[in-house]
């Protein structure tokens, strides 16, 4: 998991009033409040945790099929 550095707090401006926010290191995503930033890498990692798994299953069905040919 990636914690908030300082470079990545920026600005959102709303109503002519700013709002610091955190951003998102992997997708660039701007939010605030800044609490909300840990769900979101929190997805992130569920999301790369099922891609592994579905390649996972492709790798062993293409091995499935080399051995029967």
């Amino acid at each position: 998991m990636q914690t908030v550095s300082a470079g990545a707090l920026k600005t959102i401006v709303y109503r002519k009033k700013s709002f610091s926010a955190a951003t998102c290191n992997s997708c660039g995503a701007k939010m605030y409040p800044k609490s909300l930033l840990k769900p979101h890498l929190n997805r992130h990692q569920r999301t790369q945790r099922w891609f592994m798994a579905e390649v996972s299953k492709l790798r062993d069905t293409f091995s499935r099929i080399g051995d029967i040919a």
